[in-house]
């Protein structure tokens, strides 16, 4: 691979390396309201999450660009590094090993939020199913929650 490609790739990479990093930070604040059970906080985060999915998406398809002018077009970042040019080589291993481990912590950290996601709603699950039960706390909730004239319901099920 040429030099000028080769540095291409190095920008890619510090720019992917940058959006995942940002995408950690998302994912240990969503983390830490959910453990603080800050649930109203959930909407914000999914916007977020979806905002970065896209972007995402977009840098997916100038990798793959990439790949196709290298001459690689099925090849992992791993299988291209011994191509890239010598001077060059050293930065984009350094930055692909970043980004490997930024990547592995974010998934850690989003199996976290799914467990204690998943933790959180099956508390509220039990809670009504109580409620469900005993028909004077339903009728207890059901009337406050009538009071309530901007509420949308006792408890919303949005996720």
């Amino acid at each position: 691979m040429n030099r000028q490609l080769s540095w291409e790739f190095v920008d890619f990479l510090n720019r992917y390396l940058a959006l995942f990093q940002e995408f950690f930070v998302l994912e240990t604040q969503k983390y830490q309201d959910i453990a603080q059970g800050q649930i109203d906080k959930i909407n914000e985060h999914v916007k977020a999450e979806e905002v970065f999915m896209l972007r995402s998406k977009g840098m997916e398809a100038e990798r793959e660009r990439l790949m196709k002018r290298a001459d690689f077009p099925t090849a992992t970042f791993r299988e291209l590094l011994p191509h890239f040019d010598p001077e060059v080589k050293e930065e984009a291993e350094e930055l692909f090993e970043k980004l490997s481990n930024i990547t592995m912590e974010l998934k850690e950290m989003n199996l976290r939020c799914n467990y204690l996601t998943e933790l959180r709603l099956r508390k509220v699950d039990a809670a009504l199913k109580k409620i469900n039960k005993q028909p004077e706390l339903q009728k207890k909730y059901d009337a406050k929650a009538k009071e309530e004239t901007k509420s949308s319901g006792f408890i919303s099920k949005k996720v």
